[in-house]
């Protein structure tokens, strides 16, 4: 399958190789392509969480725009310097460029003027690419009578998923509708077993992956199985298969639980970028409007270190969009992945959302908000499982009261969803090696 040589793409296939770097961060890669395509000409210089974002999401227009006054092509002063990297370095790229059919006969003397034109490409799309914020004015409301035809896409039709786990208890949070709800897995024949629950991970894999368009677009569901398999033991080798566990249960719980369509999976996103930094996003009307939700997802040995870790994740994501232009989900409207994902008809309903008319009061959807899935190790000679459960729930509602505050996140609808292992490392590693193989 060929792949997108986008700037999130191009940025991740140079970070570790460029000559004058002064550290291998995104942002100093970011900075020094920008240096060096406009002849050191742009100024000032974006702020690094600017840059931090642009590697993550993809140039702006505006900063494109500006990059494209400043380029001389006939000195091509990009190739140039592309030049000064390392023969073995410059082989190493090709090698990337030919594995992910960017380019089938590239080789090292031929990527300094290959990656320069990738890069001028790109910034002439960017550029050219509509402004859907300002030239897209959907007439639709943003509240709770706007509708969509983007359905669930969670495949649970003989009940599945209630045969698989079971809901033990249900905390509501004191604030923004939040809850925690803790599951167990169901014994199959009486024996602790993850068959009805990799059954459950089988039949969504393709409907996790693969946008609504792509699926649309196939009529051999085999082939989509084996190629969603494929894809996302490429996505593995970029994490590991607590991660990927963590990612599809998010997935399912959200859809099933509170029926929120996915927007776009962690998977998805690198279909497109090759960057594991994306976070999934859902969508979900509640009785004041729509919530755009960010998926999360932390697996410990301890409860308690999990819910911190994914909190802080939480936090880092608001702080980015404090300083970075609008909560993160909404960031993504700004791009062009929609087309590829979604029917022009989907698209406006969507945006019409994100993006209302300016003579309603404004987007309900001024936060975000969080799914965060949490897998943790219990004690497995613990005779009453129910009760232990139950218990981790309420001191699961103790630690978020505990923290939320701290973290920034109390204006911020959380739904959190518990499942415990008996060896949590050994049992991810053998769901995905199942699911997906090595």
């Amino acid at each position: 399958m060929v792949k997108e040589a986008n700037f999130i793409y191009l940025i991740d296939l140079v970070n570790p190789y460029l000559p004058d770097a002064m550290n291998t961060s995104k942002e100093e890669t970011v900075r020094l392509i920008i240096t060096h395509a406009s002849n050191g000409q742009y100024n000032p210089m974006p702020a690094s969480s600017t840059l931090n974002g642009f590697a993550a999401t993809g140039i702006s227009r505006s900063a494109a725009k500006k990059i494209l006054k400043f380029i001389d092509k006939e000195t091509s002063s990009l190739e140039e310097y592309f030049r000064k990297i390392g023969a073995d370095q410059l082989t190493i790229i090709a090698n990337k460029l030919k594995n992910d059919s960017i380019s089938t006969d590239v080789y090292r003397g031929k990527v300094p003027a290959l990656l320069a034109k990738l890069f001028y490409d790109e910034f002439e799309k960017v550029s050219n690419r509509k402004n859907k914020r300002k030239q897209k004015k959907p007439t639709e409301d943003s509240g709770p009578g706007t509708t969509t035809n983007i359905e669930l896409t969670i495949k649970d039709e003989k009940g599945i998923f209630d045969e698989a786990l079971s809901q033990i208890k249900e905390i509501e949070l004191p604030y923004q509708s939040s809850g925690v709800k803790a599951f167990a897995l169901l014994p199959v024949n009486g024996i602790y077993s993850h068959k009805k629950l990799i059954s459950l991970l089988r039949k969504n894999l393709a409907r996790y992956i693969f946008s609504r368009r792509s699926r649309a677009e196939s009529d051999d569901l085999e082939e989509l199985t084996a190629e969603a398999t494929t894809e996302l033991r490429n996505f593995l080798r970029e994490c590991n298969p607590q991660t990927l566990l963590g990612e599809l249960l998010t997935y399912i719980f959200l859809e099933h639980c509170e029926k929120a369509p996915k927007i776009f999976t962690k998977a998805e996103f690198y279909q497109k970028y090759k960057s594991i930094k994306q976070r999934s996003v859902f969508f979900r009307e509640t009785n004041s409007g729509w919530q755009l939700i960010i998926g999360a997802s932390n697996l410990n040995e301890t409860l308690d270190v999990a819910i911190e870790g994914a909190l802080r994740e939480c936090e880092d994501l608001k702080n980015e969009s404090d300083f970075g232009g609008g909560p993160y989900s909404t960031q993504i409207f700004q791009g062009d992945i929609l087309d590829a994902s979604f029917t022009p008809e989907q698209i406006r309903a969507l945006e019409s959302i994100v993006f209302p008319s300016s003579n309603k009061d404004g987007s309900i959807i001024k936060i975000d908000s969080y799914g965060i899935f949490l897998g943790y190790q219990i004690d497995d000679t613990q005779d009453d499982l129910e009760k232990q459960l139950k218990s981790d729930a309420e001191r699961a509602v103790e630690t978020i009261k505990n923290s939320i505050s701290n973290y920034g996140l109390d204006k911020h609808p959380i739904y959190m969803y518990l499942l415990p292992f008996k060896k949590l490392a050994y049992e991810s590693n053998q769901i995905i090696d199942k699911l997906v193989g090595k």
